[in-house]
This record gives structure tokens, C-alpha cells and sequence, in this order.
């Protein structure tokens, strides 16, 4: 049986969820300005994705995948906690 379709504004619900847990996890402790530098973007723009205002650019999804050790596809449709 196949899945029913996330819509945009479930993804941002999940992706601003998952990225907020992610960053405070214990393992990775982040703040938004240390990780708007790892990634080299602006700090607005993680407020932006952490209040689910906006989902990021494809190339930005992917770097936060790689660095977390997740898909983008996890980070997008599923929570992670």
C-alpha cells in the first residue's frame, strides 16, 4: 500500500522539527550561527527553517543530511526523534 503524498506544508512542519532536534540533540549541541557557518548560509536562514517558514534549497537539504548522518528524504517526511 502505497504512502499518501506529504503535502509542502507537512514537510516544513517535519523538517523544522527534525532540525530543531538535531541541532539540540546532546550529541550535536549546535547553535544556529554555528551551524548557518558550517554550512555557509546566512543565520536568518536557519530561523527561517527552524519556524517552519520555509523549506530550504535542495543543495542545503543535502548538506544537512550529510552532516547529520540522515536522508533528505528522513529529514523531510519523517521525524526523527
Amino acid at each position: 500500500m502505497a504512502k499518501n503524498p506529504v503535502t509542502e506544508e507537512e514537510m516544513c512542519e517535519i523538517f523544522s522539527s527534525n532540525l530543531r532536534y538535531l541541532r539540540k540533540s546532546r550529541r550535536w549541541q549546535l547553535s544556529q550561527k554555528t551551524l548557518a557557518r558550517i554550512l555557509h548560509i546566512p543565520r536568518k536562514s536557519i530561523i527561517h527553517y527552524e519556524s517552519g517558514r520555509t523549506l530550504p534549497p535542495t543543495y542545503i537539504t543535502y548538506r544537512m543530511a550529510a552532516y547529520f548522518g540522515c536522508s533528505m528524504e528522513e529529514l523531510l517526511t519523517e521525524k526523527i526523534y
